[in-house]
């Protein structure tokens, strides 16, 4: 399965980029609702509100919406991503809703996804979003990618802020600003 990601990873490829970030959030089912895509400031970013995921984050272009079910041992899940490839590089939020709160454990979520794409943990740290503990986690995957990752949970919503491109993209103004505007709605 890892190579199959990595040849989607390769070129760019949003499907693999998704998959990637799907493999954190291994629960859940989804209501799908009304959610917004607004110009921000910048004529290139697009600050995305959705009400039905409450979230919301600044992309640097204006991403589209996927949806992709499967199974993992939780049962049933539904991951909605928002997400926007650019050049080779990918930028999204992925949310998945349980249909009961799991237990949270961002350790299990970092080494489950290190083990699906065959990365190396570069680094790891504890982040906020508002009041709300959760992990940052940058990898080095094959093929000279990186994957710069937070991840939140919140009752029964695991969110994903996912950044994908070539190995020393992950600190550019575009990926801090997208890191740095996502954030929890109430």
């Amino acid at each position: 399965m890892a190579g199959g990601i990595t040849q989607g990873m390769r070129g760019g490829s949003r499907a693999g980029w998704r998959l990637v970030a799907c493999i954190g959030a291994l629960l859940g089912t989804f209501v799908v609702g009304a959610s917004g895509v607004l110009p921000s400031a910048a004529a290139e970013s697009f600050k995305l509100r959705d009400e039905v995921g409450k979230f919301a984050a600044t992309f640097p272009a204006e991403p589209s919406l996927d949806k992709a079910e499967g199974q993992s041992e939780a049962g049933p899940h539904v991951h909605y991503t928002w997400g926007v490839d650019l050049e080779e590089r990918h930028f999204s939020i992925t949310y998945t809703e349980y249909q009961s709160p799991p237990a949270k454990n961002y350790d299990k979520n970092v080494m489950q996804m290190l083990k699906a794409t065959s990365g190396r943990l570069v680094t790891q740290a504890k982040v906020n979003a508002g009041d709300v503990d959760g992990r940052e986690v940058i990898t080095l995957l094959p093929n000279n990618q990186v994957m710069r990752q937070r991840l939140f949970q919140v009752g029964n919503r695991l969110y994903q802020a996912v950044y994908g491109g070539p190995f020393g993209t992950e600190t550019r103004a575009d990926v801090e600003t997208f890191m740095t505007t996502f954030e929890l709605l109430k």
